[in-house]
């Protein structure tokens, strides 16, 4: 059984375009000191990566789309009524997928309100 060791390693994503740094934990074999795949370490990267993308572009993401739902009280085959989506698209965004730049730039007056009104009520 081959050993190993876990510590911070630096990736660079590529995310719409866009090139995403970050830092997190990752596999390394012991012997070479190489690289190994940890799908678990290397999902939690992926993630952090989404989110600084996320974070960097205003976009809209899974919590802020449940929260909308439950706000509205709707279920996602209505949200995706409502705002003309496919009901996958709605749970593809929801498990963390980032939104196309076609629905940013459709609707980007609904985007930042919809994140404004996030931002105020997380200040409450």
């Amino acid at each position: 059984m081959t050993k190993t060791y876990v510590k911070d390693y630096t990736n660079t994503f590529e995310i719409k375009g866009e090139t995403i740094e970050v830092t997190a934990p990752a596999r390394f074999d012991s012997k070479t000191n190489k690289i190994i795949d940890d799908m678990e370490l290397d999902n939690r990267a992926i993630k952090m990566a989404q989110n600084k993308y996320r974070k960097k572009f205003n976009v809209i993401g899974p919590i802020d789309i449940k929260a909308l739902r439950k706000k509205w009280n709707l279920t996602q085959k209505q949200l995706a009524n409502v705002i003309g989506w496919s009901p996958l698209t709605i749970t593809l965004y929801e498990v963390g997928e980032i939104p196309t730049k076609s629905f940013l730039i459709k609707h980007p007056q609904a985007m930042k309100d919809f994140i404004e009104e996030s931002e105020d009520q997380e200040e409450l």
